[in-house]
């Protein structure tokens, strides 16, 4: 193998790991049935009231693993990320979201 082909499969490796463009692309396309409105949220990056789980997920990324965690109750479900915590109602929709 070649020098230049090498280096083209290494960039090409480092660029298929996930980024948030790619990741909300990635989403996005498995989920045609996905309200524009919420889309064009979760392309720019925003979450709103009455997104899903993993319109969430889409838009942010994964909960933080390392943080306090995911907490659920009667009321429903929080998911920590890294500087915001999201409240979901018992149906699994954004309520509202705070800082830590």
């Amino acid at each position: 193998m070649n020098k230049s082909m090498l280096l083209a499969l290494v960039v090409l490796m480092i660029t298929a790991c996930e980024t948030a463009p790619v990741r909300r692309v990635d989403y996005i396309s498995q989920h045609p049935e996905w309200d524009p409105k919420m889309v064009q949220l979760i392309q720019s990056g925003m979450i709103a009231k009455g997104m899903t789980t993993e319109q969430v997920r889409a838009a942010w990324g994964r909960e933080c693993y390392t943080c306090q965690g995911t907490t659920s109750g009667p009321w429903g479900e929080s998911l920590e990320f890294m500087t915001q915590v999201v409240f979901f109602d018992t149906n699994g929709l954004v309520t509202r979201w705070e800082h830590k």
